[in-house]
């Protein structure tokens, strides 16, 4: 309801509403909207969601007809040029949570003549949204791409399994050519390496990336490192206790990995950032903290 008013009159009009309202306001609804209503159930008005929107009256109706609909009363004492926009926001949140037709209804108790609009127009009506199914997508047509942006899409795309490998070699590679510089290569292997989850892929593209010739001034190791998988003396040790793990895995590429979590924490990443980067529970994560600690 409208809020340019004291709070205290406010309160005195929503007590009034909320006693009369059934009676009064619903037989002028059915005149309005061409319905007989059988019976009908108040609702929870308060939606919550990441803002919260409070509806002035929500009912759940029975029509004489046997159909159930929503129906949504807000009163109004002045012109707003928001309500129309209200009502549309409402009208998604109401929807997603009872998935049955609704009617809006605004009671106007103004004095001057209403010049709200009630009525969206027809672009600003939601009814439909394109859908892409980036799995569908023809892999050696984004693989022919010079766009990096393009070509890590590829790793998402239609190929046949076995097939996986060789496409993300040919894609790493494609990658470098279209990379001017090393920053922006790391850039989109990174990205690769994140979207490659998605297909289970990550430890075979971590394999391939780590694995690639490097002729760029720069130490892919250090920029992927973070990003590689836990090997399973390392996973054991960490279960056990950091400085355990540690003596079970002497191997130099093990070790690393511990110290890449370590630099992460001190270079300000957060816990939860390293234990997701590095797929560490969130535990083993802060006794590497306490140590450095």
């Amino acid at each position: 309801m409208a809020k340019n008013r004291p709070p205290n009159e406010g309160n005195l009009y929503d007590k009034i509403f909320k006693e009369n309202a059934e009676s009064i306001f619903i037989p002028l609804v059915e005149e309005q909207l061409g319905i007989r209503i059988k019976k009908f159930r108040h609702l929870k008005e308060k939606m919550q969601t990441t803002l919260e929107r409070e509806m002035d009256f929500l009912y759940e109706v029975l029509t004489e007809e046997e159909k159930k609909l929503i129906l949504h009363l807000e009163f109004q004492s002045g012109n707003d040029s928001e309500m129309l926009f209200r009502i549309a926001e409402y009208h998604g949140m109401v929807l997603r949570r009872y998935r049955l037709p609704i009617h809006h209804v605004v009671i106007f108790l103004g004095t001057e003549q209403p010049t709200m609009r009630s009525a969206l127009a027809p672009e600003e009506v939601f009814s439909n949204f394109n859908l892409i199914n980036v799995h569908s997508l023809d892999a050696n047509r984004l693989l022919n791409s010079q766009v990096p942006e393009v070509l890590v899409l590829a790793v998402l795309a239609n190929y046949p399994v076995e097939q996986s490998e060789a496409l993300l070699r040919l894609l790493v590679r494609n990658l470098k050519v279209a990379c001017k510089s090393p920053g922006k290569l790391s850039k989109y292997l990174k990205q690769l390496i994140i979207l490659s989850r998605l297909r289970k892929l990550g430890e075979l593209t971590i394999k391939i990336t780590t694995e690639m010739p490097v002729n760029l001034n720069y130490d892919v190791e250090s920029d992927f490192l973070y990003l590689q998988g836990i090997e399973k003396g390392i996973e054991k040790g960490i279960e056990k206790g950091i400085e355990k793990g540690i003596e079970k895995a002497r191997e130099k590429a093990q070790l690393e990995k511990i110290e890449t979590a370590k630099k992460m924490l001190l270079g300000g990443l957060t816990e939860a950032q390293v234990a997701e980067f590095l797929e560490l529970p969130i535990n083993a994560v802060k006794t590497i903290k306490k140590n450095l600690d």
